[in-house]
């Protein structure tokens, strides 16, 4: 986006910049504290996750809040237009990523009861976990730099995550075929999986959102057309 005239308003969209910033450096905290609590079974910081989703709810409302003034008072036009109807999705699916994980962590302090958990489907939540992490790191980077070619990298990325979540569900069945004991276990899991799908499927969402602010297109996917 270009320089405006009226410094002021530069000013107002470098805040919405600072505030999508703070969001995607809060979900990715707070995932990846998912998936250590997962990792250590350590249910006070599971339980820390999931009090910290209001600091990243209260920060999607101040970015709501900015962006909406702002289309008051300036009636945006063209590329300033689609920005902040960008910038009002990408805050929503930020906000939904750190739903989901909070939801995982709630899953953790679920297995802490005492049941057997199965190594190698944690493992593999586990990876699923790291990509998703870079995977918002990167999105907010390519959306703070509108880079569309870092977003489409970042859109191709969920490929991995929906590979190794067909593959988690898969293993996860055969667990529970093997053994009943791990039943409860296993169904925490698949939930476990069901959010970082999700959580995949929200930062393509922000990657699209990159694409339209440039392109004034909904899906990133034609740029392979």
């Amino acid at each position: 986006m270009e320089s405006h005239i009226v410094k002021s308003y530069d000013g107002d969209i470098h805040r919405l910049n600072s505030l999508i910033s703070a969001m995607g450096t809060t979900c990715e905290l707070q995932l990846a504290r998912a998936m250590t609590s997962l990792d250590t079974m350590d249910l006070h910081l599971a339980g820390a996750v999931i009090e910290e989703d209001v600091n990243l709810n209260a920060l999607y409302k101040e970015l709501e809040d900015d962006a909406v003034k702002l289309l008051a008072r300036r009636t945006p036009l063209a590329g300033d237009l689609r920005f902040l109807l960008a910038v009002m999705r990408t805050g929503t699916e930020l906000e939904r990523i750190g739903d989901y994980a909070a939801n995982i962590a709630r899953r953790v302090t679920e297995l802490g009861n005492g049941n057997p958990v199965p190594g190698k489907p944690v493992a593999l939540i586990l990876e699923i976990g790291n990509i998703c992490c870079e995977m918002i790191t990167d999105v907010v980077a390519s959306f703070l730099s509108l880079d569309i070619t870092a977003a489409l990298d970042v859109w191709h990325r969920d490929d991995a995550v929906d590979r190794k979540f067909a593959r988690l569900m898969t293993d996860l069945r055969a667990q529970m075929q093997q053994n009943k004991d791990v039943v409860d276990a296993c169904t925490r899991m698949i939930f476990m999986g069901r959010c970082l799908e999700r959580i995949g499927d929200h930062i393509t969402n922000v990657a699209e959102s990159i694409y339209y602010i440039e392109t004034g297109e909904t899906y990133i996917g034609t740029l392979e057309t």
